[in-house]
């Protein structure tokens, strides 16, 4: 058996769907071009690189956040008052360019940064001993959000505590939505 999938949801129903999907069957996934309306991957152009930094170390093991400023950047400021300086704070953005909503144009630039993701994940989880979940900022394409949950290991990985930012809110911010574990 082999999965297509081809996602359009708010980016928390996509990372609880990502959860939800075995990493034992076969999966392609496929991004909605904003340019050409079109599912097919583009042929020309080259992958995007990734960088992940350390923003802040937090005073408490336990308590990690990360940023996904893929689609456009995560402003610490617009935190929510709980993501304190007791918080260690992660970040994955592209490499030498602002974070733009249309970068992902090829198929090897979702690779890339779920090799990049999981590579953090590997660093976070053995630098947090006892770490059970992580907040989770993404600003993110639908495929990126969908490997995010799906390439969480079932014994090994925290769960993901997903924060959705919500501009009609009042005041508009990150509002907690969604737990997502493989365990």
């Amino acid at each position: 058996m082999n999965l297509s999938v081809l996602a359009l949801a708010p980016i928390p129903l996509l990372v609880h769907l990502g959860g939800c999907l075995s990493s034992k069957v076969p999966t392609q996934f496929f991004q909605r071009h904003r340019d050409t309306e079109s599912w097919k991957w583009k042929e020309s152009g080259s992958a995007v690189g990734y960088e992940t930094k350390v923003l802040v170390e937090g005073s408490d093991v336990r308590k990690v956040a990360l940023f996904l400023s893929l689609s456009g950047p995560i402003e610490p400021r617009e935190l929510p008052a709980a993501v304190d300086s007791t918080y260690s704070v992660y970040e994955i953005t592209l490499r030498g360019r602002k974070p733009d909503p249309r970068f992902l144009d090829v198929e090897g630039s979702l690779y890339g940064f779920r090799d990049a993701y999981m590579a953090l994940l590997r660093e976070v989880v053995a630098r947090h001993e006892g770490l059970t979940e992580i907040d989770l900022f993404p600003a993110v394409p639908a495929p990126v959000a969908v490997c995010v949950g799906r390439d969480l290991l079932p014994k090994r990985d925290p769960a993901l505590v997903v924060w959705d930012y919500d501009r009609r809110a009042n005041p508009p911010g990150w509002v907690r939505t969604v737990v997502v574990s493989r365990r």
